[in-house]
Parts: C-alpha cells; sequence; structure tokens
C-alpha cells in the first residue's frame, strides 16, 4: 500500500522537497517520476545544483497537488545520472516534456548532455515516514532566511483604487 501511495502522490504532485542533514530546510524542486524513481535537473538556466555527492541520503516530501499540504515523506538515497547511464534518455525526454516554459524542448536534451546541467537519479529506500494517518506532530516551519530586501518609500499611487471604505463594486 505504501508504494501505491507513493507512486500516486509522486505522479500528481509537481514539486517536491529534499531535505538534507546538511541542508534541514530543504528545497524545493521539479522533478520527473518514472519507474519510481525522481528525476531532477539543475544547473545554468535551470534550477540551483544543490551539489549532492553520490550515495547521499536525503528526505523527500511530496505535496497534495489539491490542498498543497505535505501528504507522504520518505527517506531517497541520490545518485548523479550522467548521459552514459541506461535511464538518461529516458529521464531527459521526461523532464523536456515536463518543463513547461522550455523553447527548445527537442534540442534541450542533447544540451543537456553537453554538461551544462546535472541530472540527479532520486529513488526512495524505505518505508514511508510520513503518511495520511501518520503524521509527525513537529512542526515543519521555519523563519525565513536573512534577506537584505527591503521596502523603498511610499507605495505608489494608483488611479481607481478602492480603499476600506466605501460602498462595495458589486
Amino acid at each position: 500500500m505504501d508504494e501505491a501511495l507513493l507512486d500516486e502522490a509522486m505522479k500528481k504532485s509537481g514539486v517536491i522537497w529534499v531535505t538534507t542533514p546538511a541542508e534541514p530546510r530543504g528545497r524545493g524542486f521539479w522533478y520527473a517520476w518514472q519507474e519510481r524513481t525522481a528525476y531532477v535537473l539543475t544547473g545554468p538556466g535551470e534550477q540551483p545544483d544543490p551539489g549532492w555527492a553520490d550515495g547521499a541520503e536525503v528526505t523527500v516530501i511530496a505535496r497534495s497537488k489539491d490542498t498543497t499540504e505535505r501528504l507522504v515523506t520518505v527517506g531517497a538515497a541520490v545518485s548523479r545520472l550522467t548521459p552514459d547511464a541506461a535511464d538518461w534518455e529516458a529521464a531527459a525526454t521526461a523532464l523536456a516534456a515536463g518543463r513547461l516554459n522550455l523553447a527548445d524542448a527537442e534540442s534541450a536534451p542533447a544540451r543537456w548532455a553537453s554538461g551544462t546541467a546535472v541530472l540527479y537519479r532520486i529513488q526512495p529506500d524505505g518505508p514511508l515516514v510520513e503518511r495520511p494517518g501518520r503524521y509527525s506532530s513537529e512542526s515543519h516551519r521555519a523563519t525565513p532566511l536573512p534577506s537584505p530586501a527591503t521596502t523603498q518609500g511610499k507605495k505608489p499611487w494608483v488611479l481607481h483604487k478602492r480603499g476600506g471604505s466605501g460602498r462595495p463594486l458589486s
């Protein structure tokens, strides 16, 4: 039952959240799911490369597409995929097909194989840690990272702006 639930959750979720012991805050990734394996594409012009080592242990959290809340959590092993790997072509094709704003979908796998991108294979390697009916009571909230971003000056004046007072428009 756990395998079927994981498979269904990973097929329907467009984004996974991956945490590591070195980065417990985690990071979101879009991916392609094929044959019980998640493939993640990183590199210039793609997602930032987390620099995972072969054999690294990660935790994958898949969200519900309907409610965007965590649905399943599972431990997984990461390996780097090279262009000569048996599943490279299938993974690159699935990633190119799943990428919504990719202008050169036909030539993208060849570009990725030339060394501009890194593909990771994430394979679940254990039972589900969390699933419906068996969630941790621990809060997964974290404080935002410090940022130099600030709001500059007053908000711009907007024509036809309706404030909190006045009659409703409808």
